[in-house]
């Protein structure tokens, strides 16, 4: 009887940790998306964890290290274009109280000088929480060949 007394104390406590968790990082994507947007490199790369293991796989590319995927990335945040993110769906999984999963689909709409385009993607993200903020450990995205 005690022991069904604690649980239907201690369950609801993990449910509203979780919740609190997919919120925060729901939020922080949210300030990823919003850099990313500004063309700002240096805000997007300070959510990322700075490894050598992987941290990202972009369209079958692995970059083992942050410094990899920044110099991948950053040619393209050179040119001028206007880029909204448009999410269609975001799913979080609470691993833990430090780490979180982050499956998504959603679209880059792009304005050019050459012409508007829109690219759908689906991408993965594990988040952890480090000095008191989440940050992404790794990321996988992809997109479908046009």
């Amino acid at each position: 009887m005690r022991i069904l007394f604690i649980l239907f104390l201690v369950v609801p406590a993990f449910a509203q940790m979780d919740n609190a968790i997919e919120k925060a990082v729901l939020a922080a994507n949210d300030q990823v998306t919003r850099a990313a947007e500004a063309r700002d490199l240096d805000r997007l790369f300070s959510f990322m964890v700075d490894t050598d293991k992987g941290s990202i796989i972009q369209n079958g590319v692995l970059s083992l290290t942050t410094r990899d995927a920044r110099a991948r990335v950053e040619p393209g945040f050179r040119q001028p274009l206007k880029v909204a993110y448009h999410w269609k769906q975001q799913h979080v999984t609470v691993l833990a109280p430090t780490a979180a999963l982050l499956v998504s689909e959603g679209e880059t709409a792009v304005t050019s000088a050459n012409g508007d385009f829109t690219v759908p993607f689906v991408q993965t993200a594990v988040w952890v929480l480090r000095d008191g903020a989440w940050k992404i450990l790794h990321a996988h995205q992809s997109s479908p060949p046009r």
